[in-house]
């Protein structure tokens, strides 16, 4: 295969999706396929364990690739379990995901890309992630995000719809409810108060299921989207979001950093992760080119 030292999947035996399922199926195939991997799938046990296994395997392996499957949430986990291992001990781990969740953005993102195939031909590719540094309860942390970071209505909308299976009709109805019931959010930028009834960085080209950020969005490209939603009346927000469902949103642009300070405790998304971000914190996003090794076969 790919000269993996260790294949660790990992999946949350609580979530409604398709996780273990997934990761028993991979498991089978390659063991069928090489006697001598080692495979190993792991069950989380409590929110925040996928960090932990993702961590714990990266720094105790030599050449490992630790698999989340799930949606993008439990990746997220994952990811910056490896980064942390990358940072702390300079391992060299290498993510890999099966797509058990209701977004899969990161997935839609990269094209798709057969996991399978991916570790029979031995074939990976560095991508890039979104840096993020904020203050919770005084304390400054540094996360990273796979696919975007959000405030306002599109994250909030979009976290609603992740949570649960849906068809497109309950989707608009969560949008309509979010749109009639989120405030807007007041951030200083360049020493200006701003306000936005919605603000997204995002790496990939589609969020949560239903908003279209942009066609030209790339995993590889060292650079992220910027979309942002000035405040507006309801009516005149519903119509961009129908805008953004249809056809794609508006007003982005590329950018490799952007700062702001929040103005009071402030609702953040980190790929559909709630983070309670303290007022009067600076918030820094960064690109972080090529970061992260993942496993897929692009040529497919």
């Amino acid at each position: 295969m790919a000269g993996y030292s260790d294949i660790i999947i990992i999946y949350n035996p609580h979530s409604t999706g398709s996780g273990r399922d997934l990761a028993q199926s991979l498991e089978r195939r390659l063991e069928a396929a090489d006697r001598s991997l080692s495979v190993t799938v792991l069950p989380t046990l409590y929110a925040g364990h996928a960090e932990d296994l993702a961590y714990e395997w990266a720094i105790k392996s030599r050449r490992p690739l630790v698999i989340s499957s799930s949606g993008d949430g439990g990746y997220h986990e994952v990811v910056n379990g490896l980064m942390r291992a990358s940072e702390e001990k300079s391992a060299k781990p290498t993510a890999g995901l099966l797509p058990a969740g209701n977004a899969n953005d990161h997935f839609h993102g990269m094209k798709e890309p057969n996991l399978y195939d991916a570790i029979r031909k031995g074939k990976q590719t560095a991508v890039d992630l979104l840096k993020i540094s904020f203050s919770v309860d005084g304390d400054r942390r540094t996360r990273y995000a796979h696919s975007y970071m959000g405030l306002g209505i599109t994250s909030d909308a979009g976290y609603e719809i992740n949570k649960r299976k849906t068809n497109f009709l309950l989707e608009i109805m969560i949008v309509l409810r979010v749109v009639l019931f989120t405030r807007h959010v007041t951030i200083v930028v360049n020493g200006e108060k701003q306000r936005f009834d919605s603000l997204v960085f995002s790496n990939v080209p589609r969020m949560s299921k239903i908003f279209t950020i942009s066609d030209n969005t790339s995993l590889h490209d060292g650079k992220f989207e910027v979309t942002g939603y000035r405040r507006r009346n309801k009516l005149q927000l519903i119509a961009a979001l129908a805008t953004a469902t249809f056809r794609g949103l508006k007003n982005t642009r590329q950018a490799t950093r952007y700062s702001f300070m929040t103005t009071k405790q402030t609702t953040m998304q980190l790929d559909g992760e709630i983070v309670l971000v303290d007022g009067n914190s600076p918030v820094e996003i960064a690109i972080a080119p090529a970061v992260l090794q993942y496993a897929a076969d692009l040529t497919a």
